[in-house]
């Protein structure tokens, strides 16, 4: 079974974000792992619900990809992602989207490696985390 890998990214980034799922395609097998989105809109239902949604979707996965934007780090969602990557102990990653010049969540600024915005070097720093 493929690594299930969190993705990670402001709403706003989704487009670029998305960009990821092509990642993991087009690397005929060499980057180990599935990329895994939060699809349900629940916004409408509240912070609870949104919480909720994130916690069933990233419970499943592997590995955390940061997608860091021109505002990621300021992103209450995205630092409750951080915040639970952490507490559950998944390995973490963070890749800055092309054309964007923000940082990594607050949550995790110290605690997760960066990466360049290219297929190889992404799929080489994410094949090298262990879940």
């Amino acid at each position: 079974m493929a690594r299930r890998v969190f993705i990670s990214y402001k709403f706003t980034d989704r487009e670029v974000a998305h960009t990821v799922h092509n990642f993991f395609q087009y690397q005929s097998g060499k980057c180990d792992g599935e990329a895994v989105f939060v699809t349900e809109d629940v916004g409408s239902e509240g912070e609870t619900a949104i919480k909720a949604e994130i916690k069933r979707v990233m419970e499943t996965c592997h590995i955390v990809l940061f997608v860091v934007g021109d505002n990621s780090h300021n992103s209450p969602w995205i630092n409750y992602e951080a915040q639970l990557a952490r507490n559950w102990k998944k390995p973490m990653l963070a890749v800055q989207a092309s054309g964007t010049n923000g940082g990594v969540p607050n949550e995790i600024a110290d605690q997760v490696d960066e990466v360049e915005w290219s297929q190889s070097t992404l799929c080489s720093a994410l094949n090298a985390l262990k879940p």
